[in-house]
Formats: structure tokens, C-alpha cells, sequence
């Protein structure tokens, strides 16, 4: 999650870090006596932290994922015991690690309606800068332009499809010539890709978090 942020109000220290999302929520508003920008600077970042984290988990922790190596004894995981591998147990661990707070966030943001754009942008931009899991860290690690050329692979692991170009994305289409003969010709009228590089994706991440920000003082 974001680092802590406390200011000093009348002697009293605001630790935004471990603070509530739905207290951050009630700070974030303007009409709120006790709002300050800080505290929305912090829900927003919160909500974002948080969705990346759903999503990212949820790819790794979807239906037929199975807890334990194939080399370990028949029934069992690495260090013994099958208690992991229950069922009931795996949904006791999910629910604990995808938490209210997580689906108080997930609703918040599909409340913003962002356009697919902008929410992938955010969404990269947050999962770059959440401490991801060792196994989930190193795909995040790479360069913005790295991930604007693979940018399908970066759309899918945050549960958006593989998004890639702005419209038509067919790469052919068929034309008949003067002959009426028909041929498989490059697409002249393919969209532009969604974001030409990393710049793009970098800004276009900018301008989503300041809608949000805008939207948070609601």
C-alpha cells in the first residue's frame, strides 16, 4: 500500500496508512468537516492499491488452482499436511486476503466509470507501484514501454480482456478487385494502438488518478 501519511491536526496525528477505507472515505469529501486533501490523496491511492491487488490475486487464485507442488508426496504440500489443499480451507484463505474493504473499493471504482483506457492506465500504474507477491513481482518491474508493446498480456493479468487497440482490430479483411476476384489484404483502417508507449500510458494514468481525486471529494 501507499506509505503512511500523517499530518498534524491540533496535536492529533492521522495515520492514513492504517486508517479505514470507508473513514478515508468520509475525509475524502469535501463537505466533511474534517477533510483534507491528504486524506483524499490517500483514499484514492487506497482504492487503486487495492483493486490491483484483487485482480492480480484473483488470476492466481481462480477456479482448478491447486495449492500444492506436483513433486510433493501423493495428498500432500511441501512441509506435509493437506489442510492447504481442502476446500474449505482455500475459501476461508481467499476471504481473508480478498477482503470488504476490497469490494468496497472494486465498487467505488466501477462507480467512477472510467473508460477502459484510462482504468487500464490507473490500474498498471497502481499495480507497478503495489508490493507485489515474489511469483507476481517481476512482470510489473518491467518499463512502461515494455508493457505498452505487450500491452494485451498487461490487459489480461488485470482482468480486462486483451485490450490493445482503440476499434477495429482486425488485422485483414477481404477485397475484391476489378477481375471480381477476392484477396486477404492488410486492414488500411486498423485503429491506433491504445497507447503508442510508455509516455502514454504514464499520462494517461495521470489524468485518470486527478478524475478520481475530483470524483473523491464528492
Amino acid at each position: 500500500m501507499s506509505a503512511a501519511l500523517q499530518l498534524n491536526t491540533g496535536g492529533a496525528m492521522r495515520d492514513y496508512r492504517n486508517m479505514g477505507i470507508q473513514r478515508l472515505r468520509e475525509l475524502a469529501r469535501a463537505t466533511h468537516p474534517g477533510h483534507e486533501l491528504e486524506a483524499t490523496r490517500a483514499f484514492v491511492d487506497r482504492v487503486l492499491d487495492m483493486e490491483a491487488e484483487r485482480v492480480t490475486w484473483h488470476m492466481h487464485e481462480n477456479e482448478g488452482f491447486q495449492p500444492f507442488s506436483p513433486a510433493a508426496t501423493l495428498g500432500q504440500q511441501p512441509g506435509g499436511g493437506t489442510a492447504a489443499a481442502e476446500p474449505l480451507a482455500i475459501a476461508y484463505e481467499r476471504g481473508s486476503r480478498v477482503s470488504a474493504a476490497h469490494e468496497f473499493a472494486r465498487a467505488w471504482l466501477e462507480s467512477a466509470r472510467l473508460r477502459p483506457r484510462a482504468r487500464l492506465a490507473v490500474l498498471i500504474r497502481a499495480a507497478k507501484l503495489h508490493p507485489m507477491p515474489t511469483q507476481q513481482a517481476a512482470p510489473w518491474a518491467e518499463s512502461y514501454d515494455f508493457i505498452a508493446k505487450h500491452l494485451p498480456i498487461y490487459s489480461r493479468m488485470l482482468q480486462m480482456g486483451s485490450l490493445s487497440v482503440m476499434g477495429d482490430i482486425v488485422p485483414t479483411v477481404v477485397e475484391t478487385d476489378k477481375k471480381g476476384v477476392q484477396h486477404l489484404v492488410p486492414n488500411k483502417h486498423r485503429s491506433d494502438a491504445i497507447f503508442k508507449n510508455g509516455e502514454a500510458i504514464k499520462n494517461a494514468g495521470k489524468q485518470a488518478r486527478a478524475s478520481l481525486l475530483l470524483l473523491a471529494q464528492v
